[in-house]
């Protein structure tokens, strides 16, 4: 069960970033190492995501994808990290005919760093995080968001070692 009590959000708007970079000092300013992020566009839910990495960038998951945007030109990334955005961007066209422009973004980061995980696995409890906010909005809209077309299950089902009883082995 989530305790959203314990998390904080931070909101960034697509408009006012200069670079895709600014993403991750945004959430270096913020010290955000943990996370799901929701992106929408013009209220339109895109994608759940999430990051529980030690990259040496802040957001780096975040920012790879959303780098990945048409819009940002000469500005925009080129790598294989994050590209899934590019068929995200292709089915978003496909569906709603029109294409994302990154300036109608909102961004919502519930930063997840200093959360009291009750597993060994802080991993596989954020994306039992990020499971539980797709299969509401499913189970509203009645479809996964369009960028979250994966399925999680293996990661769900998987059992989890409770820090309390981790702890009682080494007592």
């Amino acid at each position: 069960m989530i305790d959203w009590n314990f998390v904080k959000k931070i909101t960034i708007l697509g408009n006012e970033l200069s670079d895709p970079y600014d993403i991750s000092l945004i959430l270096k300013k913020n010290s955000v190492r943990k996370y799901i992020y929701r992106i929408t566009y013009e209220g339109i839910l895109i994608k759940f995501g999430m990051s529980a990495d030690n990259s040496r960038n802040f957001g780096e998951r975040l920012y790879r994808q959303l780098g990945h945007c048409k819009s940002w030109a000469d500005k925009r990334l080129c790598g294989s990290s994050g590209s899934d955005w590019r068929v995200i961007e292709e089915d978003f066209k496909n569906r709603y005919g029109y294409e994302i422009d990154h300036n109608k973004i909102t961004i919502t980061v519930f930063d997840l760093t200093d959360y009291p995980f009750t597993t060994i696995s802080t991993w596989d409890e954020i994306v039992g995080m990020e499971t539980f906010l797709i299969d509401q909005y499913e189970a509203l809209v009645g479809e996964k968001p369009i960028g979250n077309l994966h399925d999680n299950e293996n990661v769900i089902r998987r059992p989890k070692i409770l820090i309390s009883t981790w702890e009682k082995m080494f007592e």
